[in-house]
């Protein structure tokens, strides 16, 4: 079994008052790894989720992936009419030499996944809604083209699904890749975490599922890697759920929401949002990882 140890200096990222577009919360960011440095894109808001609020993505640093540096101002922000409300939950995959950001728009109407990229996580190109046709979320590529065609994962509720696409910018073949189960810590809905990492046996993917009293917690799965469409293994327990007080009490109760990780010196990095408001991280030897996807556990 997988469990992940929280860090004792958590939250490793709170609101900042003295700026107005991150003065409320901090929240489920993408992390990237990138010349030893760890890269947090996270989302943050400028006043309460009952408000009428609006979220940027800020960026912060870290050379230990625990004490983390601001960088001055949003790295990205809503521009686009689906965006008026911010831009939400990125989640980053290095694929083909660029940084591929799929995130939520959010009009105050419908979510939709929209795409941006970057050659140095500073300078971003939009490319605007890739499914124009679907409220949703949770989405990210795969880092690696399978069978000549990249895939994605994205989430109609209450369940987690593929598409596929030639050129990665036009999706289609949209199939279900798993199912909530009843009457478990997933029952009402599960979704991506963060994208999923290829590692020897398989595609370590880390997803979340919600149970009826709306409480948000994080596991495992292992995908063919030639056939993602396979679930090789599922850890059936939550690798985390909310027990602090950060995770506990917040914008929303009792969630722990992740949309990426690293893995940094034989350790794993899970970084997460606390109750929709400040950001964590836990940690767990790979080595547990890969004994688990090998079924040693």
């Amino acid at each position: 079994m997988v469990q992940l140890k929280r860090y004792a200096g958590n939250p490793i990222l709170k609101a900042e008052p003295a700026n107005p577009w991150e003065a409320h919360s901090v929240f489920n960011a993408a992390a990237v790894l990138k010349d030893g440095k760890v890269h947090l894109f996270y989302r943050a808001c400028d006043r309460p989720n009952n408000e009428r609020y609006v979220s940027c993505i800020g960026l912060a640093t870290s050379d230990d992936g625990f004490r983390f540096q601001r960088v001055p101002g949003p790295a990205y922000a809503g521009r686009d009419p689906s965006e008026t409300r911010g831009v939400e939950d990125p989640r980053i995959t290095l694929l083909e030499g660029k940084y591929r950001m799929l995130y939520t728009a959010w009009d105050g109407r419908h979510p939709r996944v929209a795409l941006a990229e970057s050659h140095d996580l500073l300078c971003w190109t939009r490319y605007g809604i890739l499914l124009p046709h679907l409220d949703n979320k949770d989405s990210a590529l795969f880092s690696e083209k399978i069978g000549g065609r990249y895939c994605m994962i994205h989430r109609e509720p209450p369940n987690m699904w593929l598409a596929w696409s030639d050129d990665s910018y036009h999706w289609g073949e949209f199939e279900v890749l798993a199912k909530p189960r009843p009457n478990t810590w997933e029952h009402s809905k599960i979704g991506l975490s963060g994208p999923p990492v290829r590692i020897p046996e398989g595609w370590l993917v880390v997803y979340h599922g919600v149970d009826e009293k709306s409480v948000y917690r994080q596991s495992l799965m292992l995908l063919d890697a030639k056939d993602p469409r396979k679930i090789l293994r599922q850890h059936l327990d939550p690798i985390i759920q909310p027990e602090a007080d950060y995770e506990l009490y917040g914008d929303v109760k009792n969630v722990v929401f992740s949309c990426g990780q690293v893995i940094k010196d034989g350790t794993f990095f899970l970084y997460y949002g606390g109750a929709d408001t400040v950001m964590a991280v836990a940690t767990c030897p790979m080595r547990d990882i890969r004994a688990w996807a090998q079924g040693k556990d």
